[in-house]
């Protein structure tokens, strides 16, 4: 199972999981781009706001996916897109681990 991101904002505790529904919802949200560019975009800092949102309402709720407005209010409760950055890496990086390196052995 892809294991989710926890960020609690006020009382109440939030899971950003990048499931595979997620990323579909994802690339749906954005004319079917495929979901590897879109997170590229968020990586490097250039797909905005409106991405941002689009990645957190496909993934928040565990990965059930939320509206963009909840998504909006979100960020607007954590403190705004600076403080949801770090939550939204920690979801990428949790969904698409580096892989284990090989001993050779085998």
């Amino acid at each position: 199972m892809i294991p989710a991101a926890i960020l609690k904002v006020g009382k109440k505790t939030h899971k950003l999981r990048l499931t595979t529904g997620a990323l579909m919802r994802f690339e749906e949200d954005n004319d079917g781009t495929p979901f590897d560019g879109l997170l590229d975009k968020l990586i490097q800092g250039v797909g905005g706001i409106r991405l941002l949102v689009s990645a957190l309402a496909a993934g928040l709720d565990d990965g059930n996916g939320v509206t963009k407005e909840d998504a909006m209010t979100f960020v607007d409760q954590a403190g705004g897109a600076r403080q949801v950055v770090p939550f939204l890496a920690e979801a990428i990086a949790k969904a698409f681990p580096a892989p284990a390196e090989s001993t050779g052995e085998g």
